[in-house]
């Protein structure tokens, strides 16, 4: 079976990720693309559905690009629609919004993934199966940008809102989670700069330092986490290259979640309780 996707969204990561990952195949196609700017849908390069309602009716499954207040509100109507969802994080703005998101998921049952692009990566994913193969007392994490200071976000609304707390730190977080443990509870404190503790089921403790508004570092991301038999150390910058297998295992796992009528181990239930630490934070 090959999945029938349809494309929510049109802006530039619609266009440079989402709709060449899942046009490639072989296990899905590209059925279309619905976007409140017809002429940005019409860049793609595929049938282009003048409602939403249209996109649902000519697919299996919805893939999203849209903001996350955009995304709250189309979610649920994909869900009560039998659609599978590939969900953007943040899941929502606000708890509220991604609560009524994942019991809408829930109440249909209908599979779904959150599109957290590191955890796909072949290099993250040998780093998380080495922290689970040890014991960990805990680590830190930095996600230096100046993305905020640049005008990379100049033309995104929900950013200025959320900040680099809910446009990166749903990384960081799902990261030092997934490497040590739930996180139960977490603080923060500053502004420009933010400094996030997170303490784990089990007892471990974190760090993760957050900014995008630091000139002259690029995209700094580094996780590192430490235990009795030492360190074990993640830098992003050293996976350079591997958007290939990365996109092929994001789509293939959809893929089989679709075909399987399963949601995937990173589904909305996921994207709720990160959300939950973003509120928290």
């Amino acid at each position: 079976m090959t999945v029938s996707v349809g494309l929510a969204g049109a802006g530039p990561w619609a266009r440079a990720f989402h709709a060449p990952t899942f046009a490639a195949g072989p296990e899905t196609r590209l059925a279309g693309v619905w976007s409140r700017d017809p002429g940005n849908a019409a860049r793609i390069g595929v049938p282009v559905f003048a409602t939403f309602d249209e996109l649902l009716e000519r697919c299996d499954a919805v893939v999203f690009a849209v903001p996350p207040d955009v995304q709250a509100t189309l979610a649920v109507l994909a869900a009560r629609a039998g659609r599978a969802v590939l969900l953007e994080k943040p899941l929502a703005l606000d708890v509220a919004a991604a609560e009524r998101v994942a019991a809408e998921v829930g109440r249909a049952g209908v599979p779904s993934m959150l599109t957290l692009t590191n955890r796909f990566r072949p290099g993250v994913r040998a780093f998380l199966r080495a922290c689970a193969g040890t014991s960990l007392y805990g680590g830190r994490a930095c996600q230096l940008t100046n993305e905020f200071r640049d005008g990379t976000f100049a033309h995104s609304p929900w950013r200025d809102r959320g900040g680099v707390l809910y446009n990166t730190g749903p990384h960081g977080l799902d990261l030092l989670d997934a490497a040590l443990g739930t996180i139960k509870e977490v603080s923060s404190a500053g502004s420009a700069v933010h400094m996030l503790t997170c303490l784990h089921e089990g007892g471990a403790v974190s760090q993760l330092t957050l900014s995008g508004q630091v000139p002259g570092v690029g995209k700094r991301t580094v996780y590192e986490m430490y235990g009795p038999h030492g360190e074990l150390r993640l830098d992003l910058a050293d996976l350079a290259g591997d958007s290939g297998p990365t996109r092929a295992a994001l789509r293939a796992e959809f893929a089989a979640a679709v075909r399987e009528w399963r949601p995937h181990e990173i589904d909305v239930n996921r994207g709720l309780h990160l959300q939950k630490l973003l509120a928290a934070v």
